[in-house]
């Protein structure tokens, strides 16, 4: 499941705002639960749910939610990050763009990927799962020096 930050996202058939950002359990670099806001930024206005609600993804990236769904509670974890449009994604020290959206597993909420943008008009590249570390607020690390892929 594809999820890029400004994505619609809908809930009871109505636009209830754009994808702002997402919290990522950094141990097991697994999504807790995705945040959204009417402007598409985070702040007061920003609500969230768990990654279980989204019900479907369309082609064009809009997500619908469902509507009141029983979710068990997330289980407790030592340490969340709140990755956003302001998080920086690096490699062999040197930053290489900033982060603009994520591709995952539904079925165990794992990241398999994540996106990235050097300039607002470049193409967007994709960065693997394996060996992506997210210790530093604000960064994402990838421990490889190559395997970068144009989206």
């Amino acid at each position: 499941m594809e999820l890029l930050f400004g994505a619609h996202v809908r809930e009871h058939g109505h636009r209830v705002g754009r994808l702002a950002g997402f919290e990522l359990e950094p141990a097991g670099l697994k999504i807790r639960r995705i945040i959204f806001s009417p402007d598409g930024e985070l702040g007061p206005q920003a609500m969230t749910r768990p990654l279980a609600n989204i019900d479907l993804t369309h082609d064009d990236g809009e997500i619908e939610l469902r509507p009141e769904v029983a979710v068990a509670p997330l289980p407790a974890v030592p340490d969340v990050v709140l990755l956003s449009r302001a998080v920086r994604l690096r490699r062999a020290g040197r930053e290489i763009g900033r982060f603009v959206g994520v591709n995952l597993n539904p079925t165990d909420r794992s990241l398999t990927e994540v996106f990235g943008r050097s300039h607002w008009w470049s193409r967007r590249f994709s960065l693997p799962a394996a060996g992506l570390d997210c210790s530093t607020p604000g960064e994402i690390r990838s421990g490889t020096s190559g395997g970068t892929q144009a989206a």
